[in-house]
């Protein structure tokens, strides 16, 4: 089963905390999902893949009307068994359209939204029910999304949708408009909001172990980088002090000199940071990083010199 149908089961058992809830929820699902059938009389018609999604749609109907419906299925795709659902509403559709304004972009119950950010949370439920996905935050991409044809329905998701500070934004595929979400925070705030609080905790475990993975990872590359660093400098050392040992008379050396080099060839796989505690602790514990630094420049200074007048004669 996908992350989204896990999601949708999640959200089918929340019950909201009044009867207007109920009705914008249902609202919401007949404005994604609805059809107006123009016949004698009016009927209405509700599509969705869901058949838990169908129940709860007429288990809404219900509470609000005396309805006669059907359902009615068909496969969309005869290569992965898609099935599409039907609920044909055949008695009191003129009641739920005229009460819903459905033929309009706007009901009494849906101006009420603005009042209150409790009330965003069913139509949301609804409309996502209805028409939303989400991507298994197994996958590479974070991104949630509602579509719909209608770009006042759209545009009206995207408010409800940051009046909880999500960044929702619109795009166009096809022939659809959709509202979505990318930020994986705002996925998991949306999901926690809407009451699908199993997904939530599954979602943000995954994403909380997939961070900590790739920090570890990038702790790892950078442990590998800064060896790969010090490797470097301390063969670059180790040829400067050799050099030196092998042409230079060492009796001319400075004794801080002779001790830094003493401690890197008895030290070859050492950083900086690494030497300094073996200084601090053997030899002397005021140098610094800077000195120490110092001091193998010093080195390296002197053997370019004298490899250069070598070079010369």
């Amino acid at each position: 089963m996908s992350f989204s149908l896990n999601v949708k089961d999640d959200l089918i058992k929340v019950n909201n905390t009044s009867k207007l809830g109920d009705k914008l929820e249902l609202e919401a699902m007949l404005r994604f999902g609805g059809e107006i059938i123009f016949s004698s009389p009016i009927k209405l018609s509700f599509t969705c893949n869901n058949m838990s999604v169908v129940r709860r749609f007429i288990k809404l109907c219900k509470e609000f009307y005396e309805i006669e419906y059907e359902i009615l299925s068909r496969k969309v795709n005869r290569f992965d068994n898609h099935t599409t659902f039907i609920c044909l509403i055949t008695s009191d559709s003129s009641k739920i359209v005229e009460d819903m304004n459905l033929i309009a972009s706007q009901s009494d119950a849906r101006a009420s939204i603005n009042d209150s950010e409790d009330l965003l949370v069913p139509y949301l439920r609804g409309a996502f029910l209805v028409r939303g996905s989400v991507n298994d935050p197994m996958s590479k991409n974070s991104h949630l999304e509602i579509i719909s044809a209608s770009e006042n329905e759209i545009l009206f998701i995207q408010k409800c949708m940051n009046a909880f500070e999500l960044n929702a934004r619109i795009s166009k595929r096809k022939n659809y408009l959709l509202a979505y979400i990318k930020s994986k925070e705002s996925i998991g705030d949306f999901l926690y909001r809407l009451g699908a609080t199993q997904s939530m905790s599954y979602y943000e475990d995954v994403i909380i172990t997939k961070e900590i993975k790739a920090n570890a990872k990038r702790t790892i590359n950078l442990d590998i980088a800064n060896q790969d660093k010090t490797n470097i400098a301390s063969k670059e050392q180790l040829e400067n002090i050799r050099y030196l040992k092998y042409n230079y008379p060492l009796e001319r050396l400075d004794s801080k000199l002779l001790m830094v080099m003493k401690v890197r060839e008895d030290y070859p796989e050492h950083s900086l940071s690494q030497l300094l505690d073996v200084i601090h602790d053997e030899y002397d514990p005021n140098l610094t990083k800077s000195g120490l630094n110092h001091r193998f420049r010093k080195i390296k200074e002197l053997a370019t010199e004298l490899a250069q007048r070598k070079n010369n004669n």
